[in-house]
């Protein structure tokens, strides 16, 4: 094995138990979201994420998890076992902050790790407590997926055949009887 490699290696181990420092050591959501909790009216206080994420501020996500977008090596860098264990790593860091990442059905760990990659630099608003933020990378537009033609998730939705009025009907709805 080359130096090189080994180097990288090692980098990568150190990315990781970053990463995972991070997932086990969350901050507080008020303090990130700038969000000042205490002065919730008492009926609003169980909702208090609900609030967080609507009126909370906004930073990248480099920011909220601490991890800054630069640590990432370019994907040309990084061979198959470094993308899987990156991928894994960092969707797993998303999800104990609550940010679920939803991809296309058998899309490769490289194109994963670039839109990943590509989020940290984005703002989101951290809202702690128990909901989920969705991270959508498609814009359900098949000539703009941001992945590769064969991987496209929202093809499926157009064309003549998808959907049309007669496939729905009041009764399908709200059963035969009237309200």
């Amino acid at each position: 094995m080359s130096n090189s490699n080994n180097n990288l290696d090692q980098y990568i181990i150190q990315l990781v138990e970053d990463l995972r420092y991070s997932a086990q050591n969350l901050p507080d959501p008020n303090e990130v979201a700038e969000f000042d909790e205490e002065s919730l009216p008492e009926e609003l206080k169980m909702f208090a994420d609900v609030e967080r994420y609507l009126h909370g501020k906004a930073k990248k996500l480099a920011i909220v998890t601490g991890i800054e977008t630069e640590k990432f090596p370019p994907v040309e860098r990084l061979n198959d076992a470094h993308l899987s264990l990156l991928v894994n790593e960092m969707i797993r860091l998303l999800g104990a902050y609550g940010f679920y990442s939803g991809f296309p059905d058998k899309l490769p760990d490289e194109w994963k790790y670039r839109a990943l990659r590509k989020k940290w630099d984005k703002e989101v608003v951290y809202a702690g407590g128990e909901g989920i933020v969705h991270f959508d990378f498609c814009s359900y537009e098949p000539d703009n997926c941001p992945f590769p033609q064969q991987y496209c998730g929202c093809k499926h939705f157009e064309g003549p055949d998808y959907l049309d009025d007669s496939d729905f009907s009041n009764n399908d709805l709200y059963g035969s009887e009237p309200f």
